[in-house]
């Protein structure tokens, strides 16, 4: 599954390699559980993870063990659900968190002998110049500075790696919107909730005017981008890396452009994080059951 000139070589070195913050390792029989999986979901939430699951069993039609979704290992960090050939499972808050489980799941696919997944990142973004709601399905990565471009420090260097997202699957989940609303556009990913996405409205001084911070979203607003959120560079430079086909389907909870904080209800909140996930489902759909 890992492209082969990206597989880490000492591997073979281990006689078990435990997923750690998965409770999953290579003595068990991992082929026989997951060598059909073909997507893997993932979004911050656990809860979201769990709902997911259950809303992909019940759309299309796999049935559940006991009728509900239970995850797979343990859940300390990350909760894994299985539904047919898809996976469901949270990242946690943040690149930091989103690195480690894209480490440990691309291995644990590969010791499955798993082939042709694609991952796909579903979540909630603050949107730019989009109204609440609406769904950003990402052709690219920006970082904090708006560089297409992921910078990890390694051994007290940094490298660099590129941002591009699989173009073909992008436009695939584009057409599986059906009634919801939705574009494409960039993705910035920040380091952080507030000050790293210019907000005004954090616990200290930010050291930076509401004239500063306009100046900038507008700037990422000009050169396409629709969204902000805060896994997007580590999310496609590791699938580019690996050659793993990737998409990342943020809905909107609010448009920067018209201020900081998010003030829609708990009800409008759960339908605009049901509109991305419902996209993902109509496209998974499509491509499992050849559904227009």
């Amino acid at each position: 599954m890992i492209n082969p000139e990206a597989k880490n070589p000492n591997l073979e070195k281990l006689d078990t390699d435990y997923l750690y913050h998965l409770g999953l390792d290579t003595s068990m029989d991992l082929k026989s559980v997951f060598k059909d999986v073909k997507y893997v979901c993932m979004g911050g939430s656990a809860d979201r993870s769990e709902n997911f699951a259950e809303k992909v069993a019940e759309q299309l039609n796999i049935p559940l063990p006991g009728g509900k979704a239970e995850p797979i290992g343990k859940t300390e960090r990350f909760s894994l659900y299985k539904v047919g050939p898809v996976i469901s499972i949270n990242h946690g808050m943040g690149m930091p968190s989103l690195s480690i489980l894209l480490h440990e799941i691309a291995k644990l696919l590969e010791y499955a002998g798993c082939s042709d997944v694609r991952f796909i990142r579903i979540g909630t973004s603050g949107g730019l110049g989009v109204e609440p709601g609406t769904v950003v399905i990402a052709d690219e990565a920006l970082n904090e500075k708006l560089e297409p471009k992921h910078v990890k420090t390694v051994l007290g260097k940094d490298r660099e790696y590129p941002t591009t997202l699989d173009e073909r699957l992008s436009n695939e989940i584009m057409e599986s919107r059906g009634d919801i609303n939705a574009v494409l556009g960039k993705t910035v990913g920040t380091n952080d909730f507030y000050e790293g996405q210019a907000r005004l409205d954090g616990a200290l001084d930010p050291g930076y005017t509401e004239e500063e911070k306009m100046e900038y979203i507008t700037k990422a607003y000009e050169l396409g981008a629709r969204n902000f959120e805060m896994e997007a560079p580590e999310f496609a430079a590791f699938c580019l890396r690996a050659g793993i086909p990737a998409a990342i389907v943020c809905c909107a909870l609010l448009n920067r452009l018209n201020g900081d904080q998010v003030t829609s209800t708990v009800e409008q909140l759960a339908q605009y994080s049901d509109n991305a996930q419902q996209i993902i489902i109509n496209y998974l759909k499509r491509k499992l059951y050849k559904q227009k």
